[in-house]
C-alpha cells in the first residue's frame, strides 16, 4: 500500500501536543478527548499518477488489492478519486478504525510484503505520492466514525494559523451542538485531524452526498441556524472565531471507487 514520499502531504497538525492543544477550550479535557478517538486512527495515502498513466495505475492498484486478499488482510483499504479542484486526477486510499498499536502490528504481518508489491504494481505509474496519519474527530463530528463510503463527499481543508487549533475545535463544536438539533440537517459531516505529515494545523470535513444533486444548498444556510440558536451577535463571532483561526482553505469533491479497493470477505 505504500508508494514514494515525493511531495508534501495536504496537510498537518503537530504529533505530540496536537489532541491536548485542541481538546483545552471544548470543555472536554484531554484524556476524555484521547479515550473517545483511541480507535480512530486512518492512514491515508495520495497517489497522482504519471500523465497519461492513469489506466496502468488503476489497474496495478486491481493487482495490489488483489494481493492485500491473497494475504487476507484483515483491513480495510478505501480508494476514492479526486474529481475536482487542484488535486484532481489524485487518488486516495485510506484506512481507518484503527489504534496506534496497530500500526507496529500491520506493520510486522504485512509491512515488507506490501512495500514489495506497491514497487511492482504502484510506483512505476506514480508521479508523486505522499501519506499521513489522521485520527477522525468523533467528537468534533456529526456522523459517527467508520461510516460505508458515500458514492461521493465533498471535502473542506481548513489550514489553520499556528496556536490558532483550540478557538476553532470550540467554534465547530458550538456549531454542530446547533446543527444536531435540526431535524432536515444532514447528519453526514465529520471531522479529520491530521497529526503527522505535513503542513498544519489541519482539520478536514468530510460530508457525505448521495450524488451531484446533493451538492445543492439546503433550505436553511449555517449562518441561519446558527442565528436562530444563538442570536446573530453570538453567530456571527462564531464564524469570525473560525474565520480568523483559518490561514487558508480550499475544497474539492471525490468519489468512491469500490472497484480499487479493498474489503475483507468480499
Amino acid at each position: 500500500m505504500r508508494i514514494p514520499i515525493l511531495g508534501l502531504v495536504v496537510s498537518c497538525l503537530y504529533v505530540a501536543s496536537s489532541l491536548a492543544q485542541t481538546s483545552s477550550a471544548a470543555g472536554s479535557n484531554t484524556q476524555a478527548i484521547n479515550a473517545q478517538n483511541a480507535n480512530n486512527v486512518c492512514r491515508i495515502y495520495f497517489s497522482k499518477p504519471k500523465p497519461g498513466a492513469d489506466q496502468q495505475y488503476e489497474a496495478g492498484r486491481k493487482k495490489h488489492m488483489q494481493f492485500h486478499r491473497a494475504q487476507k488482510d484483515t483491513w480495510t483499504w478505501n480508494t476514492f478519486a479526486v474529481e475536482t479542484g487542484d488535486n484532481a486526477g489524485m487518488y486516495v486510499t485510506s484506512s481507518c478504525g484503527h489504534s496506534w498499536k496497530d500500526f507496529d502490528e500491520w506493520e510486522t504481518r504485512m509491512g515488507k510484503a506490501d512495500t514489495a508489491d506497491g514497487a511492482i504494481n504502484l510506483t512505476p505509474y506514480v508521479q508523486s505520492g505522499r501519506n499521513s496519519f489522521y485520527v477522525y474527530r468523533a467528537d468534533m463530528s456529526l456522523a459517527p466514525a467508520n461510516q460505508p463510503p458515500a458514492p461521493l463527499t465533498a471535502v473542506t481543508v481548513f489550514v489553520l494559523r499556528p496556536g490558532a487549533g483550540p478557538d476553532f475545535v470550540a467554534a465547530i463544536k458550538k456549531s454542530n451542538d446547533a446543527l444536531s438539533k435540526q431535524a432536515d440537517w444532514p447528519k453526514t459531516s465529520g471531522w479529520l485531524q491530521l497529526i503527522n505529515g505535513g503542513e498544519g494545523p489541519t482539520f478536514v470535513l468530510l460530508s457525505a452526498r448521495k450524488n451531484w444533486a446533493d451538492f445543492a444548498p439546503l433550505p436553511k444556510s449555517l449562518t441561519d441556524v446558527l442565528t436562530e440558536a444563538y442570536g446573530k451577535e453570538s453567530a456571527d463571532q462564531i464564524q469570525k472565531t473560525v474565520r480568523d483561526a483559518t490561514e487558508h482553505q480550499y475544497t474539492e469533491a471525490a468519489s468512491y471507487r469500490a472497484d480499487l479497493s479493498y474489503v475483507p470477505g468480499k
